[in-house]
């Protein structure tokens, strides 16, 4: 008789029995951190060695799992951790528990701004052990509507940024090169096609050296000085702290120093981080980037666990949590998800207070 077959987001092309097996090996390898063999998984599964040999090498061969050694035990891979998280965030239910102690958290901060951001991240670490992060809501006003440069004399400009709500900001910045060399209308032009629409947050800053190096007679200064300014506006709209990344080294897969430097560097580099989750996390929710999905190499060893939760007024923001691949998703995914919630809840709290007051 054929086996049933299910439907799914991921894994779509597995039976139950396949599907059944794949659930067991990331559990075993998430649980022992060692290769899973078929030897392993029989007795759980009510299936003899030789039929588990066939359906993990099926698994293998499909892209789920992969060997480290021929003669060895099996590992997950990413697919497979993304076929895991999908199953389990479909029917993903608030745990009352968890629920309850969120809001007893919150319920003792007295509307702190600066302490409900240092309580989410107690929270996030001490019931997932990654390394959590959370921010807060950027402002909708730093859409760009334009980005000109203003003569003052033959060394100085003036960058002007004019935001979507026809807010102004602007730096003095000197260079080198005299100012009629530089082509200024042709460079805001250039400039201007590229960030026209785009948030100060949503702004790749390699992108923004392609253009310009498209255009002739432009010092590297002034496109250090550019990115600076754009930079210190990102900074300026969306606060993020994060918890302790040395956690990770608790970690087998972060023993290894050029992992855990990786890491470090994204902690160090605020802004590129959220620049980074901006450009592949734009729905709102509980939702996950496993591994090679990504775009930062110094985080294809981990995955990160993210609700994106919004306010009155177009805002919103991000709580987390980092780890490695091989993670107890389960439980991150439930913690992450209540204390979004929790998070968006207090934050709109705090802020009808604040209007009360005014």
């Amino acid at each position: 008789m054929a086996e049933p077959r299910t439907i799914g987001l991921a894994g779509t092309e597995l039976s139950e029995r396949k599907r059944r097996i794949l659930r067991a090996a990331i559990e075993h390898y998430v649980r022992e951190v060692r290769p899973v063999s078929s030897q392993q998984l029989a007795d759980g599964e009510g299936l003899s060695s030789a039929t588990l040999r066939h359906e993990l090498h099926a698994l293998e061969e499909q892209g789920y799992l992969r060997q480290l050694h021929t003669s060895g035990g099996r590992i997950p891979t990413d697919r497979a951790y993304r076929f895991f998280v999908e199953e389990l965030i479909s029917r993903l239910t608030a745990t009352l528990s968890h629920e309850a102690r969120v809001q007893q958290v919150y319920a003792q901060l007295a509307g702190e701004t600066e302490a409900l951001l240092q309580a989410t991240l107690e929270l996030l670490t001490s019931m997932t052990g990654g390394v959590a992060w959370v921010s807060m809501p950027a402002p909708a006003a730093l859409d760009i509507r334009s980005l000109s440069f203003v003569e003052v004399d033959s060394h100085s400009l003036l960058l002007v940024l004019v935001t979507a709500d026809g807010a102004l900001h602007s730096r003095l910045v000197h260079t080198e090169v005299p100012v009629p060399e530089l082509h200024t209308g042709r460079l805001s032009e250039t400039l201007n096609n590229y960030l026209r629409g785009r948030s100060v947050m949503d702004v790749d800053h390699t992108a923004l050296q392609q253009t310009f190096r498209q255009t002739l007679n432009v010092p590297e200064s002034l496109m250090a000085m550019l990115e600076d300014f754009l930079g210190g506006l990102a900074r300026g709209s969306e606060k993020v702290v994060f918890g302790n990344a040395l956690r990770l080294v608790l970690q087998p897969e972060f023993t290894s120093a050029e992992n855990l430097s990786g890491v470090l560097s994204i902690t160090d580099d605020k802004e590129r981080f959220v620049r980074q989750l901006r450009t592949q996390l734009s729905l709102p929710g509980l939702q996950t980037i496993i591994g090679t999905e990504n775009l930062d190499e110094n985080l294809q060893q981990c995955s990160l666990v993210v609700s994106r939760y919004s306010l009155p007024g177009g805002l919103d923001g991000t709580v987390g949590v980092i780890g490695p691949t091989r993670q107890d998703y389960e439980r991150t995914l439930s913690w992450v998800k209540v204390i979004g919630e929790g998070v968006a809840r207090a934050l709109s709290q705090i802020a009808s207070a604040e209007d009360r007051r005014r």
